[in-house]
């Protein structure tokens, strides 16, 4: 058989191939973001106004007016509270992707009523989810005494640092994530936020070669949560950008232990390229540092912002430990 035409085969058929691969592939944001309320840096503290709200005083009064309702809700008894929180809505998808609500509105109001205030708010964003096998849709942060070199999760220990969004072992991850602080800590806690737009800039400035990598999917660790004849692993990318909008989904570790679990190797490739988004998570001119007061709200669009803390000291009282309530929202 003729050699040439071997060979011309050949090259026709991996080109095939390798068209049929990159039309699976998702497609590539490749522009730098200039719009500063997707790709803000830490800056962004000197638009405090932007992010940091307080109800206005009709919403607060509906709230007192209606205080004894606040244990057995209806969303439609606080018509004032939906119509703001609606508005604050457009903000997690289109402006900043976070809004932090003052704790001094609710001044007026004990610590078990602005828990429900908090679960109202919330639901009026979307769906809260399920975070654990306790089938908890409220659950306590609060330092446990573990550590995550020993098994300890993020939220059980005092430990700073792991910027990552949350639930990224997750098929359909959590669209927002909310906090709502009851007491802050002694010492440290800071709140770190940075959009993962700025990360995504960054990788398009300085090392383009290495950001299609993380378009690609990796295996993220379910840690134990998952049936038995399911992979205990998710196949996911860190990057994915679909209906006009960037989608991100990272947990270092999870990574590491999920490829360990599958006996997938990280190429040197994909060393490279998480190694250098964690160095970027280190950047601080692109993170905003916020201490969460008492009483204080926050929300975050959990596609769109990476989010992690300052390690941190608890005083001796057990009634004065950091504190902080989560919730996983979905949005309707």
């Amino acid at each position: 058989m003729n050699f040439n035409f071997m060979q011309n085969f050949h090259v026709m058929y991996i080109s095939k191939i390798s068209l049929k691969k990159l039309n699976k592939m998702s497609i590539v944001l490749d522009n730098i973001v200039t719009n500063y309320s997707l790709a803000w840096d830490k800056d962004v503290i000197n638009n405090t106004s932007q992010f940091l709200i307080n109800l206005s005083s009709k919403a607060i009064n509906e709230l007192i007016e209606k205080r004894a309702k606040l244990s057995n809700y209806k969303i439609n008894d606080y018509k004032e509270l939906k119509k703001e929180i609606d508005v604050l809505k457009r903000e997690l998808n289109d402006g900043f992707g976070f809004f932090i609500i003052n704790g001094s509105c609710f001044t007026a109001f004990t610590k078990t009523e602005q828990k429900y205030i908090f679960t109202i708010i919330s639901k009026i964003l979307g769906e809260l989810l399920v975070q654990n096998i306790k089938n908890e849709k409220l659950v306590e942060i609060i330092n446990e005494g573990k550590s995550m070199k020993t098994g300890g999760r993020y939220h059980q220990t005092n430990e700073g640092g792991s910027y990552h969004t949350d639930s990224p072992q997750w098929k359909h991850v959590p669209d927002y994530i909310g906090l709502f602080c009851i007491n802050p800590a002694k010492k440290g806690g800071s709140s770190k936020l940075l959009s993962s737009y700025a990360i995504h800039n960054e990788f398009l400035k300085d090392k383009k070669n290495l950001l299609k990598i993380l378009y690609e999917r990796f295996h993220f660790d379910k840690r134990g949560e998952y049936n038995k004849n399911e992979s205990p692993t998710v196949f996911e990318p860190i990057f994915e950008y679909k209906n006009e909008r960037l989608n991100f989904r990272y947990l270092r570790d999870y990574i590491d232990d999920g490829h360990k679990i599958k006996n997938q190797p990280l190429s040197n490739l994909q060393i490279e390229a998480l190694d250098y988004l964690d160095e970027i998570t280190k950047n601080e001119n692109l993170i905003l540092s916020y201490d969460l007061k008492k009483g204080d709200m926050i929300f975050f669009n959990n596609h769109r912002i990476v989010h992690g803390r300052t390690s941190f000291e608890d005083g001796e009282d057990e009634n004065l430990k950091r504190c902080l309530i989560r919730v996983w929202i979905k949005e309707k």
